[in-house]
This record gives structure tokens, sequence and C-alpha cells, in this order.
């Protein structure tokens, strides 16, 4: 087998899901503002082709520089190549960007594509194809930003009665009004709902600290990125004075190369990794490996089939995270967002592949440039 041809569409649509105007993250990362005004969101779905038939599929939240990448470096790479020899391609890759300096998410959506080539090759979907360890896991639903501490209680009872035992809170980074969000949503849920909250690296050492202990007397599950990944040192400390498990590398490059420098350092409980900003399903799979060897959980970050047919591969990671509500960055396809059923677990696609069915009407119509 042989890739044919390399695709791009480079999409842009608004997004509206009923009851968010904006999309919002912590103060200073503002979606809503920062990168998509008007709620104008750009995406890309890539297309790898074969000389068999087979095609392959991905999305990148990253549309016009991904575009840009898709003709300058990732079309002349992968022409002619053997689309089933996926870790020589990740290398290539990987090599290539000692140069290049690629994005941090640029080699994700090239291997996610291979590995949807590659389940419907072989008539599997990826999860099966990766080893497979289930066929679906309890799924923890993940806020924004919500306007008011009484947001966050409405949509945590709501989500409690959709299903969900676990919720993550996404807050303002004013560690005092967060707090106050984490002590109402407790009080609301009771104790049998398990809680986490994502700072998103916006505490001093010393806020994180304090929110920390906060937390535990709170009963939160863990303690996500208290502050940013990249502060080894200040992670470490922060470790040594908590007893609530800290969540960490989310953010970081390199990949399972930056997972392995946070397990040895000791700067967190578990680690976080991903399709899109840890180097695709070659990159998460072989990071969820590395922390099984030292007996660490992986928990995947973010939404979408890509993570959750890996998350259905490996036993160390406990949750698949849902953006609530589920339909907030589904787009392009004709699948139903994935939702969980009502025990709290979410279920992975049984088709070969990614089990992904574009729907290229849509595509079609959302379409600025195509490459």
């Amino acid at each position: 087998m042989k890739i044919t041809d390399v695709k791009a569409y480079l999409l842009e649509f608004t997004v509206r899901p009923e009851g968010f105007k904006t999309y919002r993250w912590r103060e200073g990362l503002n979606i809503g503002e920062t990168y998509i005004p008007e709620n104008k969101m750009r995406s890309l779905l890539l297309e790898v082709e074969t000389d068999e038939g087979v095609e392959g599929f991905a999305f990148s939240g990253h549309g016009r520089v991904m575009l840009e990448l898709v003709r300058e470096v990732f079309r002349p790479l992968l022409l002619g190549e053997d689309p089933l020899m996926r870790e020589k391609i990740w290398k290539k890759i990987w090599d290539i960007d000692r140069i290049r300096q690629l994005p941090v998410y640029a080699q994700g959506p090239v291997d996610v594509a291979l590995w949807d080539i590659a389940g419907k090759a072989a008539g599997l979907p990826v999860y099966k194809l990766l080893g497979g360890y289930r066929s679906r896991v309890k799924a923890y639903a993940s806020t924004f930003t919500l306007p008011t501490v009484e947001d966050y209680v409405k949509l945590a009872e709501e989500a409690v009665n959709r299903g969900y035992t676990a919720i993550k809170l996404h807050v303002w980074g004013d560690v005092e009004k967060d707090i106050e969000a984490c002590r109402a949503v407790r009080e609301a849920v009771g104790d049998g709902v398990k809680l986490m909250l994502d700072a998103s690296g916006a505490y001093t050492h010393e806020e994180a600290l304090w929110a920390g202990k906060e937390l535990e007397k709170l009963n939160y599950y863990w303690f996500e990125e208290p502050i940013r990944d990249y502060d080894i040192y200040g992670l470490k400390t922060l470790r040594s004075k908590l007893n609530i498990p800290l969540l960490v590398a989310e953010t970081t490059w390199g990949s399972l190369f930056d997972a392995a420098n946070h397990i040895i350092q000791g700067t967190g409980d578990i680690i976080h990794s991903d399709c899109t900003l840890k180097a695709g399903i070659t990159g998460l799979l072989k990071t969820a490996h590395l922390c099984e060897a030292f007996g660490i959980k992986c928990q995947v970050h973010g939404p979408g089939l890509p993570n959750l047919h890996v998350i259905c591969a490996v036993n160390n990671c406990e949750y698949y995270e849902s953006i609530y509500p589920e339909d907030a960055f589904h787009f392009g396809l004709k699948n139903p967002p994935i939702v969980p059923d009502k025990e709290g677990y979410v279920h992975v696609p049984e088709k070969p592949g990614l089990g992904q069915e574009i729907d290229w009407s849509w595509v079609e119509e959302h379409t600025i440039e195509e490459l």
C-alpha cells in the first residue's frame, strides 16, 4: 500500500451551542475573544489517500497553520510512503522537528489519519488494533468557565442527572473565587461524585498551595495544572506539601520524552497526554505504556474518537474527558456526540478505523480553502 495523495480542508464555522454565547476558559485565555471572535472557529480536516482506496481522516483545531504545514512539510514527506509503516513515519516527523521546529500540535493529525487507515485495512476498530483492553470507560463532565458560582452548581446538578459520576471545573483564575465555586459544587452534589479542579496554570506558588489545601478539605480527586507545567521546581515543591494528586504535563512539548522528565523529577501523581499535543495516537500510546512501567496513571486530555480509542486500549487511564455540553466541539461528523450512558460510561465505536463518519455536505459548505 502506498500514499497517493494528501488533502486538507480549511474549515470556518460559527460555534453557538445552546446556552453558550462564547467559549470561555480562565481570565486571559478567553477563546471567544482571543481565538475565535464572534464565535468563528477555524479547523482543518486532513485526508490521506492510498492506492488501495483506503482513506484516513483526522481533524486539527489549528486550521491555517496546519494547512501550510500540510502543503510545505507533510504532503511531500508522505507521498509514496507505506501508510502502515507508522513508526517509520512518526520518527521521520519527529526528526524533522529538530530543524523545522514544528508546532506542538503538528504531528498529531498525521499520525491519527495513518491509524485510521490501518484500522480500516485490518477491518478492526483502532482500539483493538492497539491491543484492546475494554470497550467502554467512565466519562467525566468537563466544564467551560462559567459566569457565576450559581452556574457551576446548576451545571453540576444537570450533569449528575445525565449520568456523570465525576465533574471537572475550569474556573476563572481568581483563587478565592475559584475555591468558592469548588465548595458550592461539592455541597450541591454531595460526596458520591468525584470532583476535580483545573486551574489552567493560573496560580502563583503560594496560591496553588492554599488552593490545594482547600481542595483536600473538600475531598477533590485531583488538582490539575495548578501552576504552569514547565515549572518543574514549583511542581516538585508543591507536590511535597500536598496530599491531593497533581495532574501535570498537559501543555509541554516533547510527548513521551517530556513525560519521562516529569516522572523522573516527581512533579505529579498523574501524567496528562493526548493525541493532539503529544504526537498522535503513537505518541499517546507510548506515553501511556511509559507511565504503566512506573505504576502511574496516564489521564488522556480532551474529547474525541482518537483519544477514546487509546483510552480503551490501555489499562491506566481512568476517565474520558467529556466537554460539557458534549456538542460544543462536535463538527464535521455524522456521528452523534459521544455521551455517557445512564451508568456514566462512554462506548468506543466498533467500526473499522476510528469509526468517524465524515459529513461531506457540511465539510463542503464550510471549506474556505482546499489543498
